[in-house]
């Protein structure tokens, strides 16, 4: 079986977006209730939730085309974060990836 390290098409690339998403308001939540510990996270939820609304937005429409825009810059605000502070980080990943090398082909 192959590891998989990026989506296999549009329909999985989607419900990744869709995920982090979701792991974003769950963030959030935790933000709310222990602001104190919570600062490093803080400062990336509104621009990884506008990035990832944007990018979804343009594959849901077809104006997006793997590899090509800038789609995904959003996500160099992460380069000097700590990846725990992430806890979903490894979806971050597979869209990335997924962005930059396209759709993982079938086995």
């Amino acid at each position: 079986m192959a590891i998989r390290n990026r989506a296999r098409n549009e329909e999985e690339f989607i419900y990744l977006i869709n995920q982090a998403l979701d792991e974003i308001f769950d963030l959030r939540a935790a933000i709310e209730y222990d602001e104190e510990f919570m600062d490093n996270a803080a400062m990336i939820v509104e621009p990884l939730n506008n990035g990832l609304t944007r990018l979804l937005n343009a594959v849901k429409s077809g104006e997006y085309k793997i590899g090509e825009g800038d789609y995904i810059e959003f996500l160099h605000i992460l380069k000097n974060t700590d990846q725990r502070a992430i806890p979903f980080w490894s979806v971050l990943k597979l869209i990335l990836d997924t962005h930059n090398k396209g759709y993982q082909e079938e086995e």
